[in-house]
């Protein structure tokens, strides 16, 4: 094979201009002819090394279009095709652009060299056929007529069924307006599988009128993957069609797709078909999707869940639903109770699900189990610290923590399971390795959680405090009478002065909060600060909770704020930085000391992942009040980034809190900033900074049409938290849910929203 065509100018151009993610792009042409070598091993190396370089997950750089003619004529010439075309497609597709020149440089790079490609669309390979049309995809609007006019040929001519999915595919995305032909036809005949799942996603994608024959045709397909589309398109297709009916707005649809798709995993179960499993697997997890996107999905897919707990094959599946929806169930209460008192994973599971539901027989039943339930054990640990809470703690806000209710039969459980002296074993994380290293925390959590009428466990807790002195530490400090245990408090200021700071920290905590007595914590605290480890910022955290006992530290927290900027690179030490500025104008109100400090924090708003930096010291700025007006400058810019408004404008109501105009903005336009930070997808802490904005503004600050968007925050389908831990997102959006209403009925003065 003569490649001297395909390289002709690959020496003539300077490559030490391009960049790619490891810098400069010299390396580049030896990599582009290794992927020619008769050695598979060079030439599969080489193509790594591309995709780690010019493709770096996903994003590209000039380095990547200038490489992209080179990778085109290499596939022209038979070179690795399938592979080349893969790495183009991926190119074309990126929206992480790098040092480009010009935004969609990569992409026009690609679309460019189609016509010397599109003849693949009618390669003998079906895999070449395949990831051809996929690439062309790609290219979107920047492909132009005539790749349009060879889709639309291979459409006409193409026979194998994956193959006409794809170009189907393609077709529609780059053409719209001949997507509703196209799906038409192929769902008025007799497509095979492939074709068919290919239309009615294009249908939802495209936001063509959906029926129910075609809900109908869906299920009947029900399990999808085995039909073999997606693959390329990066998709499960019931949860990309779920993801699509819902972002048009019908969300009736969508839950009425994934409750037949649910209907249908059952009907296969009964029937014993071979696709039963993956009927229930992929129902399962659309639904698992749509109840993090939908607010009424979880109670309306309830009853189509309830029928596969039945069976144990199907109700492992179903169960961490259960757990995580946030959803009463009391109609499931009987099917878990019958498999928590079983054996194994799915019993420790059913057990955990009971927990989270607040069901009253959950807590005698892992009395009785707790050395086997290791999942029920972390839910009720959750539960009872606040991290989670029950479906009817959640609609209620404002009332803190509710832990687990005392039980002395669990008491006595756990009190066993201190004394058993853990095994030395280390085992996998998923052999019950991590479960058994995180229980000494658990049931330490359990027992600070119940405080003194756990006072039952203190000779259990008093043994185990040499092998888990941080859990146990925290217990003691809530589970002792400090006028009665005395022989508690000694333990603990014998701790305080032996081992690793971190254990004397605990105990030195631990034994400040029985007695009040700081000095022990003073002096831990003291030296971790002279000595600027890599937990700095929990060490100010802990010297904050002290407030006016910390005075002793104000000599070293004012060392560290006088350091200079660049020995504050990092963010914990930036963060440790900001929390001592806190902590010294909470005790000294000494603003030359604190507002550089605070300065230097929001000018990390320029950096990447600056932003929880920048919320931190907008934190600290607000506690200076009125004194903080110098950093209005600073604030004003940042005003236009969705996720800082709401925290900037909780310093601005405190620098001018009697003002109808914050520095030269009406409260209302403040509001709409606002506003525009509770986007679906949020973080719980983001829209809660939200929340506390609205109400920091006041009632006239805000228009019928902001109270509107309130109340629909409140009460729309669409969740808004949607970032953060999976199994913790429907907790915190029914959460903020409830404090959106609170904050409604404070703006408005109507104590009848409910």
């Amino acid at each position: 094979m003569d490649l001297r065509p395909v390289f002709a100018d690959l020496d003539q151009m300077d490559w030490s201009r391009f960049r790619h993610a490891y810098g400069s792009a010299e390396d580049i042409p030896a990599l582009l002819r290794d992927l020619a070598s008769p050695v598979e091993k060079t030439a599969s190396e080489a193509e790594q090394e591309l995709w780690s370089s010019i493709v770096h997950q996903g994003t590209v750089y000039s380095a990547t279009a200038a490489a992209v003619p080179f990778l085109a004529r290499l596939v022209a010439e038979g070179v690795r095709q399938s592979d080349l075309l893969g790495m183009l497609g991926v190119i074309a597709g990126s929206v992480d652009e790098h040092d480009m020149p010009v935004p969609g440089a990569a992409r026009d790079a690609v679309a460019a060299q189609l016509g010397l490609l599109l003849s693949l669309l009618a390669d003998s390979d079906r895999k070449v056929r395949r990831t051809m049309a996929w690439t062309v995809a790609q290219c979107r609007s920047a492909a132009g007529p005539d790749a349009r006019g060879a889709l639309r040929a291979r459409w006409a001519a193409e026979s194998d069924p994956a193959v006409r999915a794809d170009v189907l595919t393609a077709c529609a995305l780059l053409d719209p307006d001949a997507a509703e032909e196209l799906c038409s036809a192929v769902l008025a005949g007799d497509e095979p599988a492939p074709v068919r799942i290919a239309a009615l996603l294009v249908t939802a994608d495209c936001g063509l009128p959906w029926d129910m024959k075609m809900t109908a045709s869906v299920t009947t397909l029900v399990p999808l993957e085995r039909h073999g589309f997606g693959a390329l398109w990066e998709r499960e297709p019931l949860q990309a069609l779920v993801k699509a009916l819902h972002t048009r707005g019908e969300a009736d649809t969508a839950i009425d797709l994934v409750g037949s798709a649910l209907g249908r995993a059952a009907a296969l179960r009964l029937q014993g078909s071979e696709h039963a499993q993956a009927a229930t697997t992929e129902a399962r997890w659309a639904a698992e999707f749509l109840a993090r996107r939908s607010r009424t999905a979880p109670a309306r897919l309830l009853p189509e869940l309830l029928p596969l707990l039945d069976n144990p094959a199907t109700a492992t599946d179903v169960i961490p639903l259960l757990r995580t929806w946030c959803q009463p169930a009391p109609e499931a209460v009987p099917a878990l109770l019958a498999i928590a008192q079983g054996n194994g994973e799915s019993a420790d599971e059913a057990l955990a699900a009971l927990v989270c539901l607040g069901a009253p027989e959950a807590t005698g039943l892992l009395a009785r189990h707790l050395p086997e339930r290791p999942h029920a054990l972390k839910a009720a640990y959750r539960l009872a610290t606040g991290e989670t809470r029950t479906p009817s703690q959640t609609r209620t806000p404002g009332e803190g923590r509710t832990p687990l209710p005392y039980d002395s039969e669990l008491l006595d459980a756990i009190r066993v399971r201190l004394a058993t002296e853990p095994s030395r074993e280390r085992r996998s994380v998923f052999d019950g390795g991590l479960a058994a290293t995180n229980e000494p925390v658990y049931l330490g959590g359990l027992l600070a959680a119940w405080g003194r009428p756990a006072r039952g466990a203190l000779p259990e807790l008093l043994a185990a405090l040499p092998r888990h002195p941080l859990p146990v530490s925290r217990a003691l400090a809530t589970v002792a009478d400090p006028q009665a245990d005395a022989h508690v408090i000694e333990a603990l200021r014998a701790h305080a002065r032996q081992g690793p700071p971190s254990t004397r920290q605990a105990a030195a905590s631990a034994l400040h909060s029985l007695t009040g007595d700081a000095d022990p914590l003073i002096s831990v605290l003291s030296e971790l600060l002279a000595k600027r480890g890599n937990s700095l910022d929990h060490t100010v955290t802990a010297a904050a909770s002290l407030r006016e006992a910390a005075r002793p530290l104000l000599p070293l927290l004012h060392t560290l704020l006088a350091e200079p900027p660049q020995s504050r690179e990092t963010v914990p030490v930036i963060r440790a930085a900001l929390g001592a500025a806190a902590l010294v104008w909470e005790l000294t109100g000494d603003e030359q000391a604190v507002l550089p400090v605070i300065q230097e924090g929001l000018a990390w708003a320029s950096r990447a992942w600056g932003q929880e930096t920048v919320k931190r010291a907008a934190e600290v700025a607000r506690l200076l009040g009125p004194t903080a007006k110098p950093l209005v400058p600073d604030l004003l810019p940042l005003l236009d980034d969705p996720e800082l408004s709401p925290t900037l404008v909780l310093v601005l109501t405190s620098i001018c809190p009697e003002v109808d105009t914050l520095a030269g903005l009406s409260r209302t336009t403040l509001a709409d900033r606002v506003l525009a930070a509770a986007r679906p997808g949020s973080g719980a802490r983001s829209v809660s900074a939200v929340l506390k904005a609205c109400v920091a503004l006041g009632p006239t600050a805000f228009t019928d049409a902001q109270l509107a968007l309130i109340r629909s925050l409140a009460d729309g389908d669409r969740r808004i938290v949607g970032a953060g831990l999976q199994d913790q997102i429907i907790h915190d959006d029914e959460h903020f849910r409830a404090e959106a209403r609170e904050v409604l009925r404070t703006l408005t003065d109507n104590p009848l929203i409910s």
